[in-house]
């Protein structure tokens, strides 16, 4: 009779502890989330070194610190959309990634960002806050039409404003290094028309006009968007 009893009480320790592990593995960080990579530059014309990267996103969490190129790179499970934001003392950018790979924080992501808090109806801060659960922004920033679109928006709303023509329109995802033609010679020529400030911040006139277009271009029903010129390039 003893036999039995401590045979009924190993199998329901067996059972607890299958049953608690069960548990942890559902709530774990990333529970279901596929593991996969970020990676980009973060760079204002100059690559911005030794800058903390945050990876927020719709599951799952990252950081990361930029090396001397600006380049940061970090591995976790996650799925995506994800708000990438740069911090190196007075500069603060913003980006973001559908999903793993390549994936920038410039200038120009930020104005890309508040082009699509536009179209989306809402502010940048808005949508810098929903990023993480508001599945109509979350839509938006995984839709590859709609990020091209919105990219070739605001490289005309650039070459109208400014006369810069872009080297790439695919600027978010194009990889490219600090100091050497293309996507970097492109925030050189945007600071030296006076399009970005000295912290990488878009002006004040730029981003306002970027939500204003973006508001004239909301994105329809079926998550498309509407484009106002360009052709767009190969991003890696």
């Amino acid at each position: 009779m003893k036999l039995l009893d401590t045979r009924v009480w190993r199998t329901l320790q067996f059972g607890s502890i299958a049953l608690a592990s069960g548990a942890l593995v559902a709530c774990g960080g990333g529970g279901s989330s596929p593991n996969g990579t970020i990676q980009g530059t973060v760079a204002i014309g100059a690559a911005v070194a030794n800058a903390t990267i945050q990876m927020s996103c719709k599951n799952g969490s990252g950081s990361a610190t930029t090396n001397s190129n600006g380049a940061y790179s970090d591995s976790f499970k996650f799925d995506g959309p994800c708000l990438l934001t740069a911090t190196s003392g007075s500069t603060v950018l913003n980006s973001f990634a559908s999903g793993p790979g390549t994936y920038n924080i410039t200038s120009l992501t930020q104005l890309l960002l508040s082009y699509l808090a536009g179209q989306l109806g809402t502010t940048l801060s808005g949508l810098l806050a929903g990023i993480t659960t508001n599945t109509t922004y979350q839509n938006a920033l995984t839709n590859s039409t709609v990020i091209a679109n919105a990219e070739n928006a605001v490289a005309q709303l650039i070459k109208s404003t400014y006369g810069v023509t872009l080297s790439t329109n695919a600027f978010l995802t194009v990889s490219f290094t600090p100091g050497q033609p293309g996507a970097d010679a492109d925030l050189d020529a945007l600071l030296a028309a006076g399009a970005i400030t000295s912290d990488g911040q878009p002006a004040a006139s730029l981003a306002s006009a970027a939500v204003t277009a973006g508001a004239a271009a909301p994105i329809s029903a079926g998550g498309s968007g509407t484009s106002t010129g360009g052709t767009g390039g190969s991003g890696t």
